[in-house]
């Protein structure tokens, strides 16, 4: 059985579409398990309709009180999550039929090779506009992401990962610890893949919608409007570099004791970096293998971390 969590907050113009791309899946062995961070629109009466229609496809988990992130809003439905494999789902997307199924394959396969491994499969991305319509085939090529970067000094800098691609397993279900000190779930449980288990690759078989009120968004960031608008913000990229330091602080202090004492090491260099002027955090983020992908995102590392 695949648990499907499904965050919602004031999306009722894409979630009807979301619902029937999942209940047209292929692999059928799923329940989708929706939370609603206490919308303000007409997306908890779409969950009651097709909570009705579809009693044993979906339930949706009540408990009244307001999140306020996406982050937080997953970690509580994973906290609910009782099958043997997860996933997570946008209200925004639409996934293809053989989604599940395809994911699903990955991840067993890896299971047989990996036995008792915690795992986590993702997958690229097809951005498209609010109609459908695709803009780029690739959110990996788009955000020139290198998704070979699987292990944990890679995965501290610098997050490949998207949520709604995502499936783990039971063994990565039960070790996973929500933090505060978490940038986005999605991110965070690839640090606890990457620490003690691994990461795989699925086929693209998602359409992530491109919209004004997304909260992370894709972003082409070869463009020269992208360009111009970090550039004319350097306050803003030290602040999103910290970020990722107070992350690894928090990560480091959550699983202390499952850490190998290299691990440690390597994570403390990491979440000290500010202290330093350029030269020593260069010196560190060599030593471990800490830069980010790409030329102006290391050099953004190295004159504004």
């Amino acid at each position: 059985m695949v648990d499907i969590l499904l965050a919602t907050y004031n999306g009722e113009r894409y979630l009807k579409e979301m619902l029937d791309s999942l209940l047209g899946q292929t692999y059928h062995e799923f329940h989708i398990y929706a939370r609603d961070d206490r919308s303000t629109d007409g997306t908890p009466a779409i969950l009651d309709g097709f909570c009705r229609a579809y009693p044993d496809k979906i339930t949706v988990l009540r408990d009244g009180r307001r999140k306020g992130s996406a982050r937080d809003n997953f970690f509580s439905l994973l906290s609910n999550a009782r099958s043997k494999y997860i996933m997570f789902a946008d209200q925004d997307d639409i996934w293809m039929p053989d989604k599940v199924e395809s994911t699903l394959s990955v991840l067993r396969e890896a299971e047989r090779k990996q036995n008792g491994a915690p795992l986590l499969v993702h997958s690229d991305l097809t951005v498209v506009d609010e109609e459908d319509r695709i803009l780029h085939s690739s959110m990996f090529a788009l955000q020139k992401l290198d998704p070979e970067r699987r292990r944990l000094n890679q995965l501290l800098s610098q997050n490949n990962i998207t949520g709604c691609t995502v499936m783990i397993n039971r063994a990565l279900a039960d070790i996973i610890r929500p933090n505060e000190g978490a940038l986005m779930h999605d991110w965070w449980i690839g640090l606890v893949a990457a620490a003690f288990g691994g990461i795989l690759i699925a086929p693209n078989r998602i359409h992530y919608r491109q919209h004004q009120t997304n909260e992370v968004g894709a972003k082409d960031v070869k463009s020269v409007s992208y360009v111009k608008g970090k550039l004319s913000d350097t306050g803003q990229i030290k602040k999103s570099i910290q970020k990722t330091y107070r992350q690894a602080a928090a990560f480091l202090d959550a699983y202390d004791d499952m850490l190998n004492d290299e691990q440690k090491e390597m994570i403390c260099a990491f979440a000290g970096l500010d202290r330093y002027g350029i030269w020593k955090r260069m010196r560190i983020l060599s030593k471990y293998k800490l830069y980010k992908s790409g030329l102006y995102r290391k050099i953004g590392q190295i004159i504004y971390g």
